[in-house]
This record gives structure tokens, sequence and C-alpha cells, in this order.
């Protein structure tokens, strides 16, 4: 059995989980430091010497190139390993170590205001005046985390992610005054993280098992990832709660005025079905309600379709052992110019019945992220436009790519695509993460005056809970927009 998340992977979040959202997982039985402290092996790969890689691509660098970074190590002598040339050498070790203050007469909180409205593609190339080999260095460094490039991120979103360039301003932790709907808020401090082998789809499970007893066996947040699902518990007439799966909603009115209750139209298979109610939560994503509930005021219905959701691509590529990894001394590949940007081993957690690969002879699964950015534009665009590359791009293409970076990232340490891939899943999220507020393109909203804020409006009966209404692309955000949509129904 191989497991490794297809969605959401992580419990974590850039912000500390509120007592609501680390309430549910307390009545779940999950304690992410608990769990990860007993079962989650985050030195494993580290401990067999396995480091970090970089590609270097013949497309964008000139040459195809992998330099592996492990222990401790000396970025000038790391990076005459490259095809950069010797100025973005000299830049990169520059912005990786050097503590330079480029705004040396503003204080901690006008540099993150200055910070906010240039993108980190525009510190680096006109404020730290690195060689722009040195900046396409960096460019998909960003992509795993808002789905863009450097160029569509702020310099002060990326600083309060770590990222360097930063050592010699001295900010200050935290947010700074009068920021608006920015990044900068993570720096306030994170929650804590916990991985479990499916991702987060082991809470989603837990969710069904504590709302329907008996739908899925075992009791333990620990067995849950191997537990087997009865999907006949699932739709009873005589359960107090009711999932009906492969059930599409059309639409969603309220009845009476004032609304007494709802009526739901959707469809199983061919056929149309309705349902009526005291009342109901809307949580799909939020482009998609005024659709489904055309009645919305238009203000409201405006606000929904603002939010474009960040477009992803998770592979999942089975190898039949990771020796080439091992040869190689990587477990972790970035390659800029790459179709994917990102590549790694399975992370190694041992939970209930669920156990890690412990030998590079071993089978494994290896995760390829693919963000389908297109340089130059306005996020919201660059998302518009990653929907379509998601969806016009056939299973063959991504095939295609996958063997074809593996082997020039990997075989040098015998890697054979033809015999060592035995199977590639292709998680395609045209609408992936939901959608955070972008300094550089967006305005500072007055409180309450946001598309989300806006689009979240309860509707007579009908409420609205999703990490959209949030603006946040977080599990915990998710939990608390759900919360806070029931509450407002308990409240009329």
């Amino acid at each position: 059995l191989a497991l490794i998340n297809g969605g959401t992977a992580d419990i974590d979040s850039p912000r500390p989980y509120s007592a609501v959202a680390g309430g549910l997982l307390k009545a779940l039985g999950v304690d992410p430091v608990a769990l990860t402290n007993k079962c989650v092996d985050r030195t494993f790969y580290r401990s067999l010497g396995l480091g970090r890689g970089v590609f270097f691509d013949r497309e964008t660098f000139d040459a195809d190139k992998l330099i592996v970074a492990s222990g401790k190590f000396s970025w000038p002598r790391l990076l005459a390993q490259t095809p950069l040339s010797p100025q973005a050498q000299s830049d990169i070790a520059r912005i990786e170590e050097a503590a330079v203050d480029y705004f040396p007469r503003l204080s901690s909180n006008e540099k993150k205001f200055r910070l906010s409205k240039m993108s980190y593609r525009d510190f680096l190339l006109n404020v730290a005046n690195a060689d722009p080999q040195a900046v396409a260095f960096y460019q998909a460094r960003t992509h795993d985390e808002w789905g863009v490039g450097i160029d569509a991120v702020s310099a002060l979103d990326v600083w309060a992610f770590g990222f360097p360039g930063f050592q010699g301003l001295h900010l200050e932790p935290g947010s700074a005054p009068h920021m608006g709907y920015t990044a900068a808020g993570y720096a306030d401090g994170g929650s804590y993280t916990f991985h479990f082998p499916d991702g987060n789809a082991s809470i989603a499970r837990l969710l069904v098992r504590h709302l329907i007893p008996g739908s899925i066996t075992g009791g333990s947040a620990e067995d849950v990832v191997t537990a087997r699902a009865d999907y006949s518990r699932l739709d009873r007439a005589d359960a107090g709660v009711r999932i009906r799966l492969n059930s599409i909603v059309a639409r969603v009115r309220n009845i009476g005025d004032p609304p007494a209750g709802v009526e739901i139209q959707y469809l199983r298979g061919d056929t149309l079905y309705g349902v009526r109610g005291q009342s109901c939560v809307l949580a799909c994503y939020n482009m998609l309600i005024p659709y489904l509930c055309p009645e919305l005021p238009e203000r409201q219905k405006d606000a929904l379709h603002y939010a474009v959701k960040i477009p992803l691509i998770y592979a999942s590529v089975a190898l039949k052992n990771w020796r080439p990894f091992k040869r190689l001394g990587i477990a972790r590949v970035y390659s800029p110019g790459g179709y994917f940007s990102l590549l790694f081993l399975n992370p190694t957690v041992d939970i209930g019945k669920y156990h890690s690969p412990r030998s590079p002879d071993q089978p494994v699964l290896v995760e390829m992220v693919r963000t389908p950015a297109q340089p130059g534009l306005p996020e919201r665009e660059q998302h518009r436009a990653g929907h379509y590359d998601v969806l016009g791009t056939s299973f063959a293409t991504f095939e295609h790519h996958i063997r074809d970076q593996l082997t020039r990232i990997l075989s040098a340490g015998g890697f054979d695509a033809d015999t060592d891939i035995t199977a590639i899943t292709v998680n395609r999220w045209p609408h992936g993460y939901a959608y955070e507020y972008n300094p550089l393109f967006d305005p500072d909203w007055p409180a309450g005056g946001a598309p989300h804020e806006i689009g979240r409006a309860q509707f007579g009966r009908i409420t609205i809970a999703n990490s959209d209404a949030g603006a946040a692309a977080y599990t915990d955000c998710a939990i608390d927009q759900a919360y806070r949509a029931v509450q407002e129904l308990f409240r009329t």
C-alpha cells in the first residue's frame, strides 16, 4: 500500500489555528504535535545523506545540470557547478547570504509598505540589482505556495515566508499597520503542522466517521488512514446525518417571503431530484454560487465572481525503487525552468498500519508539482489562463513531460523511465487554492468591504462556507468559515 496526497497536503497554516479549527481537530482525535512526534520522520532522508537539488534545464539556462546541496554547504562553491554566468552566481550568493540594507533611511513599517507594492522579481532586479539569470533562478520558487511566479507575488509576502534577500533590512516581526489583506500577516506566527499520508483526505474521513458512526472502521486518527469505509451506511433514512454521493446540485432557492425554508434541485445520473429543508449551507467554491442561486443580489454575485481559483497539477509517479535518488544524494528537486517546478520523494510517515518505504530498493511515490503560470499578466488573469491550460492538456502531454524531466534529472543515477516507472496519476486542480488578495493588483478594501466578505453574506435561509469565503487557501480557514455559516443559521 502506497499513499500520497492528490490535493491538500498538510495540516498547516501561516496563522495559528483558531479555537474553533483547533477544537474540531481535537474532537476528531487529531493532535498534530503528538502525531508528528510519533509518526513523522523528518530527518529520514537527511540521515541517508540525501539533500536538495536544483535542476537547470537547457531551454532556460543553456545546459542540463543538476546540483545538490546537503549538510553545510558554501553557496559560491555550489553555484560554481551551475551553467550560470559568474555575475549571476555572485548575485545569488549575495541574495542568500549577505545582510544588505537596501532602504537604510526607512523604518521597518515604511520598508514593509514599500515591499508590499513591488513584486519579488522587481525587488531582485531593481533593488538588489541582480543579474537577469539570477532572477530566473528564483522565478518558480513561489509556484507551490502562490500558484504564480515571483513576477506576481509581493516582496513582502515572500519575506514573510522566509525567502532570501531581506536579511539586512532588519524587519520587525508581524504585519505593518494598514497593510490590508496581504500575506504580511503571516509573519505573526504559523500553526502546528502534520502530514497524513493521503493529505487532509484523512480529516474528511474522520469527519464522516464522527457524523455517521460505523461508516468507517476504527476509532482513532492513527487507524483512519487504512480504515475501510462502508458506503451503504452513508445515506440511510433512519440516520441523523445522511451523505448522498454522486449528486450534483443544480439550483438552490429560498421558499417564501420572508424565507421559511429552502428548495434544492440536484442531478443523479440523468434524473433531476428535489429536496426541501429548513436551511442550506453552500460549501462549493464562490464562482459557482451565482449560477446555483441566481436570485442573489447583483452586488453579491459580482463579489463572488471576483476570486479566481488557483490552478495546480499534482502528478503522482510510482517508481519500482528509488535507488537513483540515493545515488545522486537528493530527496527533493527544484527546477526553476522545468515543466514541473518541483518534485520530491513521498514524506516518511508511519501511522497505524501504514508504513513508508525505508529501503531505496522498495517502491516509492514521487510527487511532481506544476503551476501553469503565465508571467507578465496580473495574478487573476494568470489563473484564468491556467484553467484553460489544465483542462486542455492531454494526459499524453503530461506523461511525456514526466518521463522527459525525470530522465534528464535522474539518468546519471541509473534511472530508466521505461522500466522504473510503474504508474502515473495526474491530479488536475483547474480550480485549486482559494484566491488570496494580492497587494500588487488588488486594492486595500475597508473592513467589511472586501469581495469575500460581501460574497459570503447570508441570503435568507442560505449561508456560504468555503475557503474562498475567508480568502485563504488553508484547511483551518475552511473550518472557521463553516462554523460561521452554521452559526448564522442558528441566529435566524
